[in-house]
Parts: C-alpha cells; sequence; structure tokens
C-alpha cells in the first residue's frame, strides 16, 4: 500500500467521530476554545505532523519494519520532547534525564545500523535501511515538535476536542489531496476492499490513542508522555517478531536493551523527585 494512501486513511476517522461532537458542543453552547492565537501556528505544525510524523512512519515499517522502526521514532521523540519542552514550554530536564537521553541516543545509532538493520521479509521496497532508519527519526522528530505545539495549544485556550479535530482535518485534507493528485482515482479504487477495513481499523484504533494523548499532554508534562509511550517499544519488538517473522538480530536486541535501560533511569529520576516533594509537603 501507498504510505501517503495508508496515512490519508489513518486521519479520517478523527474528523468523522468529532466533527458531530463538536457540533454538538456548540449547539449546546459549551466553549470550545477561549483564544485562537495559537490556532494558525498549530495548523501549520499539524501539517508538519501529518506529512513528516505519519507518512514518513508508513515508509519507514515497509523499509526496516516494526520492531526498528518504534526504537528509533520513540528515542528521537523522547530527545526532541525533551528539548522543545524546555525551550518552549521552560519544563525542566534533569540529570537522570539527560543521563537517559545519552543511553537512548546510543540505542537509536545501533537500531539505525545500515550493517545491521534487515528489510522485512515482505518488503518490496528499493530504498535502502539507511533510509529507512532516517525516516523514522524524522518522523520522531516532528511528533515531538507536534507534541509540545499541542500542549501549548491546548493551554493557550483550546479545548483537546477542537484540538483533536483541527488537526485530523489538517491530515485528511492535505494527505487526501496529495494522494488523488499521485496516485489518481483510478489507482485508489483499485484497491482491495480488504486493504480498506484494515486501513480504517487502524485509523479508528489511532483515534482512540490521539484522545489518550491529548489528554495526557494536558496533564503531564511532554517529557513524562513520551516516555510513557515509549513502553510501544516492547510491544513493536514482540509483534514484529511474532506476526511479521521480522527477524532477531544483534542490533536490535542490544537497541531494545539500551532503550529500557534509559527509560528506566528516567523512571527512577522521576520516582526520587516525587518522593523528595513529599518529605518537603510532609514538614
Amino acid at each position: 500500500m501507498d504510505p501517503f494512501l495508508v496515512a490519508a486513511v489513518k486521519a479520517a476517522p478523527t474528523v468523522i467521530v468529532l466533527g458531530p461532537l463538536l457540533g454538538w458542543m456548540l449547539f449546546r453552547g459549551m466553549t470550545v476554545m477561549t483564544s485562537g492565537r495559537m490556532i494558525p501556528r498549530f495548523i501549520a505544525v499539524a501539517l508538519i505532523g501529518q506529512f513528516v510524523g505519519n507518512a514518513a512512519f508508513q515508509v519507514a515499517l515497509e523499509v526496516i519494519g516494526l520492531a526498528a522502526s518504534v526504537p528509533i521514532t520513540l528515542g528521537v521523540l523522547i530527545i526532541g520532547g525533551a528539548v522543545l519542552g524546555r525551550v518552549v514550554l521552560g519544563e525542566p530536564v534533569r540529570v537522570t534525564t539527560i543521563v537517559a537521553i545519552t543511553t537512548l541516543i546510543a540505542a537509536i545509532v545501533i537500531l539505525s545500523s545500515p550493517g545491521e538493520s534487515t528489510m522485512p521479509p515482505e518488503s518490496t521496497s528499493k530504498l535502502s535501511p539507511l533510509v529507512g532508519a532516517l525516516c523514522a527519526a524524522a518522523s520522531g522528530a516532528a511528533y515531538a515538535l507536534f507534541g509540545v505545539v499541542m500542549r501549548q495549544t491546548m493551554n493557550g485556550g483550546v479545548t483537546a476536542t477542537l484540538t483533536m479535530f483541527i488537526s485530523g482535518l489538517v491530515g485528511t485534507i492535505s494527505l487526501w489531496s496529495f494522494t488523488m493528485f499521485r496516485l489518481g482515482p483510478e489507482v485508489i479504487a483499485m484497491t482491495d476492499p480488504d486493504q480498506w477495513i484494515i486501513m480504517s481499523s487502524a485509523g479508528f484504533l489511532n483515534f482512540a490513542a490521539f484522545v489518550a494523548l491529548s489528554y495526557a499532554l494536558k496533564a503531564l508534562p511532554v517529557v513524562a508522555v513520551n516516555l510513557i509511550n515509549a513502553s510501544q517499544v516492547a510491544m513493536a519488538a514482540i509483534a514484529g517478531v511474532m506476526i511479521f517473522a521480522e527477524p532477531i538480530t544483534s542490533s536490535l536486541v542490544t537497541g531494545i536493551a539500551l532503550t529500557f535501560l534509559g527509560l528506566s533511569i528516567l523512571a527512577t529520576g522521576r520516582k526520587k523527585k516525587l518522593s523528595i516533594q513529599r518529605f518537603k509537603g510532609n514538614q
């Protein structure tokens, strides 16, 4: 399947579900935003998130597979989220965070090594594993920027519902327009019905994850959300090997082990911070 078509179909359920919900909220006189000053910036970043984040990730999945794409994407997402969260939102970056980020960088380098990366057995892509790794890294960077600006937009007076709808609408219009121009309606019409079902199902699962992510960004710092989100690494590695018969390589095992080490360091740092805060509160 064309990666941009997959990304376009994934974006549509957000609009399909939230469009009527927003209409009902407006009909009931509910507030969907108190300030629209951040919306133009968010639209621009949503466009980056849809094209570079979603579409590039689909390319990476085809070239280097699930087990390698997810750690690379999430590693860059964590690093980018920490840096942008500090610069844009003023969120602190502790020493343990820096140590963990360094560990995750090492994991990314190993996982994206062109000498160790292996294409999935079913892949028909002519791109090299290095290009696939770069696409995964670009996707992570785009997601990091999107997450920071999304949190900034919601803190600036836009509800999570409207923010998600805008992102989905931007993705639906831009990705479908690009796909139509690139493939043409005749090629798209030849898509197998089963593939439409799979892509649509992925779209609704993507929407469910988007809802969870939006409310998490509203309640927690960007770094914390990205770290919890990194639990996908284990899920993707298991799914890639067991479902898609992706090879178990030394780089895959080492990279995933380093990823978990980095996450453990970060988790330990957050626990110590909470303990200190509770101790001071008791005093």
